[in-house]
């Protein structure tokens, strides 16, 4: 199975000073036979937040962040045309849950599971996204 880790995993994996680096550690350290996938809106959530709170703020260890989770030999590409107008919305009740919706979508169609830190995204779209155990 693969799995399209949100962007908050993606942050928590690789800043160490993220509240949630152990918690995700543990987690990827048990994808014995598993992938993990990024897509252009997690990838740029690392990028924007690696620049804002990680020990080495510059673009060149933002980048190399980046480089290094594109890198890992368990890891996978999922570039995508989803278009929003493609993705269900009657159920979404706010502006921070259309992303959420995007990525959940995205996994969907790529027969994945989307991995968050984010109880509500899990609820909401329990089909396909699993809240990471603490």
């Amino acid at each position: 199975m693969t799995w399209l880790l949100d962007g908050n995993v993606v942050v928590a994996l690789i800043i160490d000073s993220h509240v949630h680096h152990e918690r995700v550690h543990r987690w990827f350290s048990r994808l014995k036979r598993d992938r993990f996938a990024t897509c252009v809106l997690t990838q740029g959530t690392l990028l924007r937040v690696h620049m804002k709170t990680a020990a080495d703020t510059s673009a060149r260890a933002t980048w190399q962040a980046l480089k290094g989770v594109a890198a890992h030999p368990k890891h996978e590409w999922w570039g995508d045309s989803l278009n929003f107008l493609n993705v269900p919305h009657r159920h979404l009740q706010g502006s921070a849950q259309v992303t959420d919706a995007w990525l959940a979508e995205l996994a969907r169609r790529r027969n994945g599971r989307l991995a968050t830190l984010d109880s509500g995204l899990a609820a909401l779209h329990r089909d396909v996204a699993v809240l990471l155990p603490l």
